[in-house]
């Protein structure tokens, strides 16, 4: 427990423009991802030459003093702050920092949380769909071609916003933030227009969003992609890509890293020496998750995850 109380004033925009439903949008939860804060600051300029139906709240910077260090968590701690919501108001700072934003985010009906995977990754979007009923159309709306099944960790945002109380939530994952904070502006320029269609989709702001009939929805991220000793690493795909079992997504010292079923490549960094244990690419499998498959964990009181179906 932290003796010290800390006060937060994060970046807001907010309007509100009729009875609508209101939706929060978060970017930089993680203080590196700056293609997510780049992303909602261009939404909220979109914005302003839209009708409004409903609300609008958007936190651009939710990490502020992890930005300023350029790590994925604060300074004060160091722990990873979409591991530990909702917080604790009398914990250490990012537990803390948590508690605040939760609290702030409790009256919205839908979220959308921005994030980055890397200037090596493509954009996905990440949720629960073989479990959350809402998932599976609101991902059809965004429009984002690639749907990721979350793991179920507890302690994320949007999961915790899901489950504890019962808000319509996505995270989007696009590329840039780690290293040094990078700015993917294609990506961001795209995905803001994406989260415009989605506002009319949902009655945020006049207008007539659509359905994608585009929409693949994949298995949940493998971890079975570590290297077996060190060498050098070559790619054979791209980020966003997709691949047949069996064939090469890399090679490491010529040896083959193959495919072990259909997939998309959601990371491919370029050429490098990699170690024992290091990443090769990063990709799930093409094969979507039935209802069932991904194991609930209940948080019991200390905060830590329990496994149960």
């Amino acid at each position: 427990m932290s003796n010290e109380v800390y006060s937060f004033d994060l970046k807001k925009y907010h309007a509100k423009g009729g009875e609508g439903p209101h939706i929060v949008i978060t970017g930089a939860i993680h203080g590196v991802e700056q293609t997510a804060t780049y992303t909602a600051e261009l939404v909220w300029e979109n914005l302003k030459r839209e009708k409004l139906l409903g609300e609008v709240t958007i936190y651009p910077l939710c990490n502020l003093h992890a930005a300023k260090a350029n790590e994925r968590g604060a300074p004060e701690d160091g722990l990873d702050l979409n591991r530990i919501f909702p917080g604790n108001p009398c914990g250490s700072y990012s537990e803390q920092l948590a508690s605040h934003i939760y609290g702030l985010t409790a009256g919205a009906d839908y979220i959308l949380d921005l994030h980055c995977c890397g200037v090596y990754g493509s954009a996905y979007t990440m949720c629960w769909y073989s479990r959350h009923g809402f998932a599976r159309e609101l991902c059809r709306a965004l429009g984002i071609p690639v749907v990721v099944h979350t793991k179920g960790t507890r302690g994320q945002f949007y999961i915790e916003s899901c489950e504890e109380r019962g808000q319509k939530c996505l995270l989007v994952e696009l590329p840039g933030g780690q290293p040094n904070g990078v700015i993917d502006v294609p990506s961001a320029e795209l995905t803001a227009a994406r989260i415009m269609n989605y506002l009319k989709y949902i009655g945020v702001i006049e207008g007539e969003g659509r359905l994608s009939d585009d929409v693949l929805f994949c298995g949940t991220m493998d971890e079975n992609n570590k290297s077996s000793c060190d060498g050098l690493c070559e790619p054979a795909v791209l980020p966003g890509g997709f691949v047949e079992k069996g064939q090469a997504m890399a090679f490491v010292n010529g040896e083959p890293f193959v495919a072990p079923y259909d997939a998309v490549v959601t990371a491919a960094p370029p050429k490098r020496y990699i170690f024992q244990g290091s990443e090769i690419v990063s990709f799930a499998p093409r094969a979507e998750v039935q209802p069932g498959e991904v194991v609930y964990r209940e948080r019991d009181e200390s905060g830590s995850n329990k496994g149960k179906v």
